[in-house]
This record gives structure tokens, C-alpha cells and sequence, in this order.
């Protein structure tokens, strides 16, 4: 779940050609076999994920690599999986429901790939739309409506949500440096891959429309509160004579 520093395997290796192709990357294929993120690993297929600067700035990836021709624990081949994957997010694409957006797709004899991105991403690098601004606007001050009851009721829901996310980040964070600690202490080189779980949180951040709003009220509250903290600091600072 780290960047991967040892030397990059067949697959890896193969999945960094794909993605410089696809891509039409300067980057030399074995850079970017070490930039990229396993996130899991089966016989027949894994998940990698990678940032690359893109023209709309930095951007997040998925690469699904499969072994076509190779059976997994789960009795389908890594074909089967290719061809079904390819059929998923293009369905979920052009239905519009969330989950990656396929941008390319290829397979050689031995492996297929498929190249994705959350859907913000894919829209703003098709030129649909801009990247969302997470940053407070002028028009989203908090005004003195008949909105009090609602905004004070929301947030302190957001309040006591955000305590909880926070102590399940604390605990997730410690499970993964346990788990670290235990790989290191067993002389197990190889990495912690995802779980399920984790690779459909993963999935679900590199959206940036889900987690859009809550970046933006974040934003906005804290931008809010500084206003009116150094408000209250130019106050003082009218009223506190000088010294001599």
C-alpha cells in the first residue's frame, strides 16, 4: 500500500507499458512500474493505483491488470474477469452510477488492462467540466437567514461525524502499523495488499465528488472563523492604547 521501491515484477512492468501507451507518458516505463501502488494482487488479476500530472493538474488512476490465461482461486480465468470488469464500468459509465470511469482498455497475449478514473476526473479531463473548487466562494458566507435551526442542527450532526471518522482513522492507521510491524518482524517483503473493504473506500475517494461537499463546508468553516478571528484582533488593536 506504499509506493513500490523493490524492482517491478513481470506484471508491473507490463501494466507501466500500458499505462505510457495509453497515456503517450515520456516517463520511462520502469519509473512508472515504481509509481505505482499495488492495491491488490490475486493468481489471476490485481489493482494498482497511480497519480500522474495530467492537464488538469494532478490526477488519480486505477489500472486493472489481468493474467488471461492464468485460473484463479475463484475458478474464473483472468479473461473471464477481463471481459466482465470491461462490462461493468462501461455499463456504470454510461448509466451514470458512481464507481470508476474506464478512460482506455488493451490486452496482449498474455495480459488485459483497463485504465479508469473517478468520474470528476474523467469529466474534467474530457473537457465536460471543470475541476470542482473546493475552496470557500464569496457567495457561500454564512448569511443570518431563517436558516439558523438548520445550520445549527447539521452541524452538530457534522460534529459528531466527524469525531467518529476521525477515531475509525485512528484505528485503521494503527491496524495498518501493526500490520507493518508484523511483516517486518516475519521478514515478509511483500506488501500488505488491500483489502475489499479498503480497495472500495480507495475507489470511493479518488471521486472528488464524494467527498466534494465535505471539503467545501471544512473550507468554509475554517475560512469563516479565521474572518472573524482577525475581526476581533482589529478590534483590540483599536481599543489598546499605545505604550509610552
Amino acid at each position: 500500500m506504499t509506493e513500490n521501491q523493490s524492482m517491478p515484477d513481470a506484471l508491473l512492468t507490463a501494466t507501466a507499458q500500458f499505462l505510457v501507451q495509453a497515456l503517450d507518458l515520456e516517463d520511462a516505463p520502469a519509473d512508472i512500474a515504481r509509481d505505482l501502488s499495488p492495491m491488490k494482487r490475486d493468481a489471476n488479476a490485481a489493482i494498482s493505483s497511480i497519480s500522474l500530472e495530467t492537464s488538469i493538474g494532478l490526477a488519480g488512476f486505477l489500472v486493472y491488470t489481468y493474467v488471461l490465461n492464468r485460473t484463479g482461486a475463484d475458478g474464473h480465468t483472468g479473461q473471464e474477469l477481463f471481459d466482465s470488469g470491461l462490462e461493468t464500468l462501461q455499463l456504470a459509465a454510461s448509466r451514470n452510477t458512481p464507481g470508476p470511469r474506464p478512460m482506455a482498455h488493451a490486452n496482449t497475449d498474455e495480459y488485459g488492462f483497463i485504465l479508469a478514473t473517478a468520474p470528476g476526473t474523467y469529466r474534467a479531463l474530457m473537457g465536460q467540466t471543470s475541476t470542482a473548487a473546493i475552496e470557500a466562494q464569496a457567495e457561500d458566507v454564512l448569511t443570518t437567514a431563517n436558516t439558523e435551526q438548520l445550520r445549527s442542527d447539521t452541524a452538530t450532526e457534522l460534529f459528531d461525524l466527524l469525531q467518529k471518522a476521525n477515531a475509525q482513522a485512528q484505528a485503521w492507521l494503527a491496524a495498518i502499523q501493526a500490520a507493518s510491524r508484523q511483516a517486518e518482524e516475519a521478514d515478509d517483503a511483500a506488501m500488505i495488499a488491500f483489502t475489499d473493504a479498503e480497495t472500495e473506500l480507495a475507489i470511493f475517494l479518488l471521486d472528488d465528488d464524494s467527498v466534494g461537499a465535505l471539503l467545501r463546508a471544512m473550507n468554509l468553516l475554517v475560512a469563516t472563523a479565521q474572518d472573524q478571528a482577525a475581526q476581533v484582533m482589529e478590534q483590540d488593536a483599536e481599543t489598546t492604547w499605545p505604550s509610552a
